[in-house]
């Protein structure tokens, strides 16, 4: 921890990590981390930072309360299942039927060059039940990629963040949606993500059921385009042929702009 947060912090750590901040801290932090992930945008740990500090704790709280009224959130929050590769045994995934969640995640893992060991963990969120819920949000981010048919390049790691804003609400979802567009190198890309996968994203992420109440881990074995339907998304491209959610030019996937796991 930062020896300057250790002089103002007083309380003692809730949880293995975390780094007891108050509202002034909390305050610095956000500014500061925007700044860092404006100006670098391979600062994974400052994105991360920003989206600790930035969160709300009322929205993290409305997430947990989403996640009791339904058996299966409650059950994710009693049992903290973590997704890495020393929780999940990605050869077992690998040696699914093809179609299955587990073993397109695995293909998805493979081709797109993505560990699940790339997320970082939470230091500053103070609750250590919310904290779990951040932590949870992070590891399942690149399954929420495989369920909307996107790869890790830059416009589909907009789409998802569009996605997720609409979803979750998440203000870090918002900046990133906001300034990430100046990423963007070509004005087809623009054109796309404003004409056509932006608002698919957005409708996507109004109508999809709770994702935060998928217990992955049990889903492994269940049918991906299933698991589709029942989360209400639909007309989701194939990540691998390179068309955007109607079909309509590219959604990024494979325009040499690819960016590692941590950078999201």
């Amino acid at each position: 921890m930062n020896s300057t947060l250790r002089c103002f912090t007083k309380r003692s750590p809730a949880y293995p990590g975390h780094y007891p901040i108050g509202k002034l801290e909390n305050l610095f932090l956000a500014a500061g981390s925007a700044v860092v992930s404006l100006v670098d945008v391979y600062r994974h740990d400052m994105l991360a930072t920003l989206t600790e500090t930035s969160t709300p704790t009322p929205l993290l709280q409305q997430m947990r309360g989403g996640m009791l009224a339904t058996d299966t959130g409650r059950r994710i929050l009693a049992e903290r299942p973590r997704i890495s590769t020393k929780s999940v045994d990605l050869n077992a995934l690998k040696g699914m039927s093809r179609g299955t969640l587990g073993k397109e995640y695995s293909l998805w893992l493979e081709r797109c060059g993505v560990t699940p060991d790339t997320r970082d963990p939470v230091h500053y969120i103070n609750d250590e039940e919310l904290a779990y819920i951040v932590q949870r949000y992070r590891e399942s981010h690149d399954l929420y990629h495989l369920l909307l048919g996107q790869r890790v390049d830059i416009l589909s790691e907009l789409i998802i963040k569009w996605f997720e804003f609409s979803h979750f609400n998440l203000p870090v979802a918002g900046l990133s949606s906001a300034f990430g567009p100046l990423r963007l190198r070509h004005g087809w890309q623009r054109q796309n993500l404003f004409t056509h996968s932006g608002p698919w994203a957005i409708r996507q992420g109004i109508r999809c059921g709770p994702l935060m109440g998928i217990y992955w881990e049990n889903e492994w074995e269940s049918d991906l385009g299933d698991l589709r339907r029942r989360m209400n998304l639909t007309d989701v491209p194939d990540w691998r042929d390179g068309k955007g959610p109607q079909g309509k030019g590219k959604a990024g996937i494979g325009s040499g702009l690819e960016i590692g796991a941590g950078d999201v």
